[in-house]
């Protein structure tokens, strides 16, 4: 009988991802021309309506490179690795031994929610694992905090690369908002003919095509968005939400405003910047491998959980 693994049947996702990186760039190129090609007109020539274009088209290419540093982090950010021999023990001796009275334990449901404490251990990686931090069957490691795999971006989104994913998020759904508002007028124009004598007989279906991939991106987004700053709200991730339903006192969440420093820094000033400094990620690193006891976020790094029950 063939041993099927499904998760790694998975794995022809990141495949995909590739060609949706093309996509992506493909969609930004398009509204870029629709956009710069129906305001530039209007800037060079001058005139009342020139000052206005020339504003509209510096927020709009300011919003393209926002989107674009915002999607490479994502992209080529990693998420956040279990460090190689990390345990959550106070002493090899003594992870050894928790490791050994792992395989005659026995645990009840309930103690395997969030918060519950106990020590965890991946199988497939064959190594202990902080709290928050789940296996990606995709790339075959656990990721510290994992949000979820997004074909998208080519990448697991988890604690080093969540906040430019969001930010990709906001900054895709501004700028599809604003380039559909921008194109309204001319994609009016097409259906009334008055297009139709363009120096670029291509424009008028080029634009056609960006003003319904901006609406629908833009209304698809919206969604994606609340539910993402509901999430971040409530410091709580894509996996753990519905894990959430089942644990009546979430133990991660520490309020509005600490809950999403979590996310995007203590620096407000940089909030819209999709990285992080030196210090910002060696924060983020030492609470994610630390100990978190339910109702409680001020555990030392490198205490031990002490010994496992049977």
């Amino acid at each position: 009988m063939v041993d099927l693994n499904v998760f790694q049947c998975c794995r022809f996702l990141r495949h995909i991802g590739k060609v949706m990186v093309l996509v992506v760039l493909g969609f930004v190129t398009l509204t870029a021309y629709a956009v710069i090609s129906s305001y530039a007109p209007m800037v060079a020539h001058g005139g009342a309506r020139a000052a206005g274009a020339f504003f509209a088209l510096l927020f709009f290419c300011a919003l393209v490179v926002a989107l674009l540093w915002a999607y490479f982090a994502a992209v080529l950010v990693d998420p956040g690795r279990v460090p190689a021999g990390w345990h959550p023990f106070g002493s090899d001796e003594e992870a050894a031994a928790e490791l050994e009275r792992l395989e005659f334990a026995s645990y009840r449901p309930q103690e395997r929610l969030a918060g519950s404490g106990r020590p965890r251990f991946c199988r497939k990686c064959e190594a202990w694992k902080p709290e928050r931090a789940h296996h990606d069957s995709i790339t075959g490691r656990c990721v510290l905090r994992m949000d979820h795999y997004c074909v998208w971006v080519l990448n697991c989104v988890g604690l080093l690369n969540y906040k430019a994913f969001l930010l990709f998020l906001c900054y895709t759904f501004v700028a599809c908002g604003l380039a559909a508002g921008l194109l309204a007028g001319t994609f009016v124009g097409i259906f009334r003919g008055l297009e139709a004598g363009t120096e670029d007989p291509a424009r008028p279906a080029i634009v056609f095509v960006a003003f319904v991939i901006d609406a629908a991106f833009c209304l698809s987004l919206a969604g994606f968005l609340i539910m993402h700053a509901r999430l971040v709200a409530a410091n709580c991730t894509t996996i753990e939400m519905y894990e959430k339903r089942r644990t009546p006192d979430w133990p991660y969440n520490r309020g509005l405003r600490r809950n999403v420093q979590d996310v995007f820094g203590n620096s407000q000033l940089r909030w819209f910047v999709p990285t992080y400094s030196p210090e910002e990620r060696a924060v983020l690193l030492g609470n994610a491998l630390r100990r978190r006891l339910p109702r409680s976020d001020a555990t030392p790094v490198g205490s031990g959980y002490g010994a496992m029950a049977p």
